[in-house]
């Protein structure tokens, strides 16, 4: 019998301070068929984590609340020189801040979601990259 973990599709790290955060966002995902290898509650303890990584196989997405940290030279220094660097990553931000958030250029955001998450704007964002990726590597 094959475990239950082993047919999920996507393979998603969730970065968040908020305990009941994270809980509820990790609901969403393991309805929506994703497998949650590591929960995190910031980026520098998800780049520590990196050899649990190794050992799991990367996750295909980082989904992550909005840090100041992003916009802060020494940790996107540490961030580009992380293997995580290349992880497609979906920013959480409070509804009133979702239009101001303005990403990084070294980190490889592909979408910002107002928390809380609705299921159906996440499927869209990962449907999306999935798709577009996907016509990349056809072409």
């Amino acid at each position: 019998m094959i475990p239950v973990r082993a047919r999920k599709k996507l393979s998603i790290c969730l970065v968040d301070e908020d305990r009941l955060g994270r809980w509820n966002l990790a609901n969403v995902l393991d309805n929506m068929d994703t497998y949650i290898p590591i929960v995190c509650s910031n980026f520098y303890e998800l780049i520590d984590e990196y050899v649990c990584y190794t050992l799991k196989g990367l996750p295909n997405f980082i989904i992550s609340e909005w840090y100041k940290e992003f916009v802060d030279p020494d940790f996107l220094n540490i961030f580009s020189g992380s293997p995580l660097a290349t992880i497609p990553i979906i920013i959480l931000t409070d509804a009133n801040r979702a239009e101001s958030v303005k990403p990084p250029h070294e980190m490889n955001i592909i979408g910002t979601l107002a928390k809380p998450v609705c299921r159906k704007d996440l499927k869209e964002i990962l449907t999306s990259y999935l798709k577009h990726k996907n016509a990349e590597e056809n072409d």
